[in-house]
């Protein structure tokens, strides 16, 4: 057996908290396990506990039996346990170190003391593997998010280990890239490996077979089996279950409010005339021509390094065009000044590592609406609004928490309220829901999309897409290829092919259920995609 955990518990020195409760996990070669649970139920710190992380990086209490390649993990050191256990974190760039995607890939290797010759040809097989041949000369720090993450993967791959951790790994990740990398894992464990993957987009992890699931919650097992089992057990307003789950539990769905949607009649808030954007010589961006209302919701969805990220930081001036002009409110983006640009633009990163610097969550929350000339007073009272938005203010002592301390998908949510700290009218979200499960997503971004004027955001979830915005722009090779609204995509099947989406249960329950007549299709063409739960219900009696 590769991994014995027996009664575990973890309990964190730094806040005291006791984050595992007598958690069991069995993993042997040729198993490959899905864990699935809320936000913050100790998904991360149970991988930290199989990778040696928890104890020997993040000081921590650990009770129970925690054996790892047939020897006790307090034994042994996280360079002996490296070699047993290969681990994808939920943020690529943490584990990142070379400054070229080939010396990355070089550096385990190195660090084991592999000849010159067997590491050149590690790293051959893998990045021809895991499809990044092509990025072997580049510069990491020019790498988008999802690129990041494939090349940590390869960088897991190369050292060859008997089981691979890996968290949240479809969280940046394009559907193509997606399925190339669980493509890679599923290989992996086929021929004599083992892997161990927490995931809250279940649909797409079950293309590749998993037969075992660990379902947590606070810190304990809810469930350990099979997957059949998983999938008709599992909470169905908390996990995100394929769509004939859903209407084979129809009954089990709770009646969930539909949030209004804004009219697309508004002036515009963020306009592209025929602009360039790029990096150095590189351009990524095309001659775009692209209109953003004031009162929308608008998706960006597209493969990684098509330009997602790229058009919308522009909006911030953390680019400026090589050709072409930006607008914001009908004036050129060069006439506004920071703060203008501030409350109207609130920007959240991909990485919560670019936004988080200060030693406080208190502190954190501060920042922005202190160099706004807000008093003491109205910083507390923002920064409770923001709080409770993002489901955070009922995380013990948050306000004192080093924000380092959270979870990462914590850290994801504390960063958007940074950004709802400062009031500004138009939220820009890269990746927002990235390790949030399906109880925290439904509930925040109802809440974010009903208090703030228009959110414009970039997601790798085609169904947040199609059920959140009133509008879809589709990014690929440079260009903008589509703009259409939700249901009108979903229609649209050339575009599932053409563009590199994922064509998932639901968007085809949109097609059978809403083909283009009746009340419910009329107004879903127009951008009210009714909620899964609804389709589920009606679905019930239209599906085999």
């Amino acid at each position: 057996m590769i991994v014995d955990v027996r009664d575990a518990t973890v309990r964190y020195r730094s806040t005291g908290q006791q984050v595992l409760h007598g958690v069991d996990l069995a993993v042997e070669r040729g198993d490959f396990v899905l864990v699935a649970g809320p936000s913050g139920c100790g998904k991360s710190t149970l991988l930290r506990l199989l990778n040696g992380l928890v104890p020997h990086a993040y000081r921590a209490e650990v009770t129970g039996r925690v054996e790892i390649g047939g020897r006790p993990a307090l034994e042994q050191s996280i360079r002996q346990l490296s070699t047993v256990v290969g681990t994808l974190l939920q943020d690529p760039a943490k584990q990142i170190v070379g400054t070229t995607v080939a010396t990355e890939l070089a550096f385990g290797p190195e660090n084991l003391g592999l000849p010159r010759a067997e590491i050149r040809a590690r790293i051959d097989e893998v990045a021809g593997r895991v499809g990044i041949a092509h990025l072997l000369a580049r510069p990491t720090h020019e790498l988008s998010g999802g690129e990041l993450q494939m090349v940590a993967f390869a960088g897991v791959l190369v050292m060859r280990p008997d089981v691979v951790v890996v968290d949240e790994p479809l969280a940046n990740l394009d559907p193509d890239a997606g399925r190339r990398l669980l493509g890679a894992l599923r290989r992996f464990v086929d021929d004599g490996g083992a892997a161990v993957v927490v995931e809250h987009r279940v649909e797409e992890l079950l293309e590749f077979s998993p037969a075992k699931a660990l379902y947590m919650e606070e810190g304990r097992t809810r469930y350990s089996g099979d997957i059949s089992g998983f999938l008709g057990q599992a909470p169905v307003a908390h996990v995100k279950l394929p769509f004939e789950t859903l209407v084979a539990r129809a009954a089990e769905l709770p009646s969930l409010p539909e949030p209004s949607r804004p009219a697309r009649t508004g002036p515009s808030r963020l306009a592209y005339k025929n602009v360039s954007l790029g990096y150095g010589s590189r351009t990524v961006l095309h001659d775009t021509d692209l209109d953003l209302k004031a009162d929308e919701r608008v998706a960006v969805l597209g493969r990684n390094g098509a330009g997602k990220s790229t058009l919308l930081r522009a909006a911030v001036r953390l680019l400026e065009p090589t050709s072409g002009e930006i607008l914001v409110d009908g004036e050129p983006i060069g006439e506004r000044d920071t703060l203008s640009l501030a409350t109207t633009f609130g920007y959240v990163f991909q990485n919560p590592g670019q936004a988080l610097f200060s030693a406080t969550v208190e502190e954190e929350l501060a920042f922005g609406p202190r160099n706004l000339g807000q008093s003491p007073e109205q910083i507390a009272e923002v920064s409770r609004e923001a709080l409770a938005t993002m489901l955070l203010d009922r995380e013990p002592g948050i306000m004192s928490r080093p924000p380092h301390t959270l979870s990462h998908g914590q850290q994801r949510r504390l960063t958007v309220a940074l950004a709802l700290a400062m009031r500004p009218r138009t939220l820009v979200l890269d990746e927002p829901t990235a390790g949030q499960d399906l109880r925290t997503t439904t509930t925040f971004m109802d809440r974010v999309l009903a208090g703030i004027q228009s959110v414009y955001f970039i997601t790798h979830d085609v169904d947040l897409a199609i059920t959140r915005a009133d509008r879809i722009v589709i990014v690929d090779g440079g260009r903008v290829v589509a703009d259409a609204s939700p249901a009108e995509l979903a229609h649209d099947e050339r575009l599932w092919t053409g563009s590199g989406l994922r064509e998932t249960s639901l968007v085809r329950a949109i097609r059978d259920l809403l083909p283009g007549k009746g009340a419910m299709a009329k107004g879903a063409m127009k951008g009210a995609i009714p909620h899964p739960f609804e389709l589920a219900r009606s679905g019930r009696t239209h599906l085999p």
